[in-house]
């Protein structure tokens, strides 16, 4: 890679990274490219050369982002529900307060809702692979009905209710969650 591209590269990542850190602080009408292009030590203007519009630097950010978390949240499918849930803990004790902080906004910014949807959508993929022992066997509604309870089961909302809300630690809330799902296989 030249010197120029590898400029161009690390110039973009600290774009991304000052992003990262305004969107997580800030609700997404107040974050502005001058805040984002001070905090990365460059020019409006090299901002939007490499990004576009702020919604675009947003979806640039979500999907660096995504791939990151997909990466970290990726375990073997046959790895047993305790690994799983350990690996999306991982997630949610890193990435839990930012996603919160999105999931409040996503009715107020179409991009923000396309990231939150999207997130939904992993979780249910998620839970449709590490969870299949209890999904085995079933079909139409009453799968559909297990998956929508694994989904809560294991979804970052319980996560922050056992953990921030009512002050688990981590061993406890991945007892329970593991207890949730594997209390479903009963469900008719």
């Amino acid at each position: 890679m030249s010197a120029r591209a590898e400029a161009m590269r690390a110039t973009g990542e600290a774009i991304l990274d000052a992003a990262w850190e305004a969107f997580r602080q800030e609700p997404f009408d107040r974050v502005t490219l001058n805040e984002i292009a001070a905090q990365s030590g460059v020019t409006v203007q090299t901002v939007i050369r490499h990004f576009g519009s702020k919604e675009q630097l947003f979806e640039a950010l979500a999907e660096r982002e995504g791939t990151r978390i997909e990466r970290s949240r990726t375990i073997p499918d046959d790895a047993g529900l305790e690994a799983a849930v350990e690996s999306l803990l991982d997630h949610y004790e890193q990435d839990g307060e930012m996603v919160l902080h999105l999931v409040a906004q996503e009715r107020l910014s179409e991009p923000i809702a396309r990231v939150v949807e999207q997130g939904r959508r992993v979780h249910r993929e998620w839970v449709e692979r590490h969870c299949r022992h209890v999904l085995g066997g079933t079909r139409g509604r009453k799968r559909e009905r297990r998956i929508h309870a694994a989904v809560a089961a294991t979804d970052l909302g319980t996560w922050s209710l056992l953990r921030r809300d009512l002050g688990l630690d981590r061993s406890e809330v991945a007892q329970i969650m593991i207890g949730l799902v594997n209390g479903l296989e009963g469900m008719p």
